[in-house]
């Protein structure tokens, strides 16, 4: 999905005009905010997080999901049933939002949700530039919600992308790593489907040879490595050095992410006629257009729009294979990457909102999510083991494969990151399309990096 970039300015003025009056509750200020009169009587579970019991009054919570893609089944399935049972008297109501801009709703309508559905690296750029995310420390304090049950890496990466002073975030899955390969396409060709141990990336460039090809007007795609940031956080890399704020990808590394890259667009018959050298990209090419034999990217990337065509009757041949690394990191695949649900400050029942995103860590929201094709959270094997049960589209699918590349622990990156991460794309460009040298584009790039980032220290100050 298409993140949102627009109108950050007017959403800032009116967050915080709606903050001003809305007249938004802490936790010690009655728990539902100032919509609600009715008594909260809960009890809590082994988990920590409230149970609703009583004769509240009906209260809607409106959820978005901002940058990232849940489908509206799989938010049916994961928040909206696991809410009915902890809080009937609570009803979400999903808030659409445009493909190109996420966040139009919010300032067309002039309406802020109470959730939000976010990655979690955005709770550091684009959340943080409009102060939207309610700091949840003083809540998990309040409803002893144990935080320990995360695995590990979730926990890391909540910390570490969250305000100094508090949680920004409840995670709500893991969207771990994998091949979508099509098989159709190489039953064509007669190749053999990627294998299900974990490949190299050379391996998996290999692979995507001999269907790497045209044929009846058809250009078929072995693999596109969906460009560099796919595939360097494998290599555990940053464009800026986060403690010193030095920009450096001429390091031998980031070369050998680049000379991966070069090495597919070499493959012949890849680079299309018009230039074209991204396809991936393209969010629905593998079940629109199904000429790109392997896409190497994360679950819900594809998962949940999967499941959605076949409930349409349009089903796809298609299956699971390990995320490619390099040689040096195999067993592993990327720096881990999390879907979490945000509080928004401008929710006039914050404290509401959080027991309800809070809800989705107990053993009954995890496996629930975990059959409805979302990874969880929490540590433990008896949530994986049911991975997917309830999801018809996995039906014969290789799905131990998603799980032979656990993600690698998050590297903070620095503020401006996001902002330089566009002189990469030009030198995958330059490289694929006008066939400039990976040293030269990389070098174009440093400097590139470098003069932005004297605007960028000079405008933040």
């Amino acid at each position: 999905m298409k993140r949102a970039g627009l109108l950050a300015l007017s959403l800032s003025i009116i967050l915080t005009a709606m903050t001003a009056c809305s007249g938004g509750t802490s936790p010690s200020e009655g728990g539902q905010g100032t919509g609600t009169t009715g008594t909260q009587n809960e009890t809590k579970t082994s988990d920590g997080t409230g149970s609703s019991q009583g004769n509240e009054e009906p209260v809607t919570l409106k959820v978005l999901r901002a940058g990232i893609t849940v489908t509206k089944d799989e938010f049916e399935k994961t928040l909206v049933q696991q809410t009915k049972e902890a809080f009937p008297h609570v009803t979400l109501e999903w808030v659409e939002a445009p493909e190109d801009v996420e966040l139009e709703p919010l300032i067309t309508s002039g309406e802020v949700p109470d959730i939000m559905f976010v990655s979690t690296t955005s709770i550091a750029t684009t959340l943080a530039d409009l102060d939207l995310a309610e700091n949840l420390g003083p809540y998990i304090e309040q409803h002893n919600v144990d935080l320990s049950r995360l695995k590990p890496a979730v926990l890391d990466m909540l910390e570490k992308y969250s305000p100094e002073e508090g949680l920004a975030a409840i995670p709500f899955s893991v969207n771990l790593p994998v091949i979508f390969y099509n098989k159709d396409i190489f039953d064509k060709f007669g190749a053999s489907y990627p294998p299900d141990e974990q490949m190299t990336w050379n391996q998996a460039i290999e692979i995507g040879k001999p269907v790497t090809r045209s044929d009846g007007g058809v250009d078929y795609i072995g693999i596109d490595l969906f460009g560099s940031s796919n595939i360097a956080t494998g290599l555990d890399l940053f464009i800026i050095d986060p403690e010193t704020g030095t920009p450096n990808v001429t390091t031998p590394q980031w070369v050998q992410v680049f000379e991966q890259l070069q090495k597919s667009y070499e493959v012949p018959g890849y680079i299309g006629a018009d230039g074209r050298y991204q396809y991936a990209n393209d969010d629905d090419i593998f079940f629109n257009e199904q000429n790109v034999a392997m896409v190497a990217y994360n679950l819900a990337h594809l998962l949940g729009p999967l499941e959605e065509l076949r409930q349409q009757g349009v089903e796809m041949n298609w299956d699971f294979a390990p995320f490619p690394n390099f040689e040096e990191n195999l067993g592993t695949g990327k720096a881990v990457n999390v879907h979490s649900l945000v509080v928004t400050k401008a929710s006039e029942h914050k404290d509401l909102a959080f027991q309800v995103i809070a809800n989705l860590l107990t053993d009954e929201s995890q496996l629930a999510l975990s059959k409805a094709g979302r990874v969880p959270t929490v540590e433990g094997a008896q949530f994986e083991d049911v991975f997917g049960q309830d999801i018809p589209v996995l039906e014969g699918k290789t799905v131990d494969n998603l799980f032979k590349a656990p993600p690698r622990p998050v590297i903070k990156p620095h503020k401006f990151e996001s902002k330089v991460r566009k002189f990469l794309a030009e030198a995958e460009k330059s490289i694929a399309v006008d066939g400039v040298d990976v040293n030269t584009a990389l070098r174009v790039a440093q400097e590139a990096i470098e003069k932005e980032l004297v605007t960028l220290n000079n405008t933040s100050k």
